[in-house]
């Protein structure tokens, strides 16, 4: 019977996901490391993070390799349920690398597109209407421009308080 590696998830030192997987590499431990391009708050600026941040996926033969991942700098522990590693089905790290752009970042599917009319459905700004300004702000959230006050403002509000306007 031939042993095939799994995929198993990892913790990692806060903030120190890349350090954990080029030390892993180094080791010779196949990793996957997703990533997301994330809005840092100004104009056109953005960084990019882990889509799961203290985590990373190593795909290894457990009964081989095991102590080559817990020793590995950076790394602080196997994730799992009881006392064994959990495996993550291949199914779960193909569906995010089929997400992913050329230049390795998760590739958000937006709902809203610049320019779609929108309705505000809970919350203090419920029942007002909007313009998309910038459908992908970051951490699923949308700015709109609304009329308030008489006069245009932009309100960033999460995707789920917010619906299509039919034209």
């Amino acid at each position: 019977m031939t042993v095939v590696p799994q995929w198993f998830v990892v913790s990692t030192k806060v903030r120190r996901e890349p350090f954990a997987e080029d030390q892993l590499r180094r080791r010779g431990v196949e990793t996957f490391l997703p990533r997301i391009m994330e809005s840092n708050g100004f104009q056109s600026a953005s960084l990019i993070a882990p889509l799961f941040p203290n985590y990373l996926f190593v795909r290894i033969m457990l009964e081989q390799q095991y102590f080559d991942v817990v020793w590995t700098p950076g790394v602080r522990k196997f994730i799992g349920f009881g006392a064994l590693p959990s495996v993550v089905d291949d199914a779960v790290v193909d569906f995010l690398r089929t997400r992913m752009g050329p230049e390795g970042v998760v590739r958000l599917r937006l709902t809203f597109q610049a320019g779609d009319l929108v309705r505000v459905k809970r919350g203090p700004l419920e029942g007002l209407v909007g313009i998309i300004e910038n459908p992908g702000c970051g951490r699923g959230r949308v700015r709109v421009l609304m009329e308030l006050l008489r006069r245009q403002t932009r309100v960033e509000l999460p995707q789920r308080m917010i619906e299509r306007v039919s034209a």
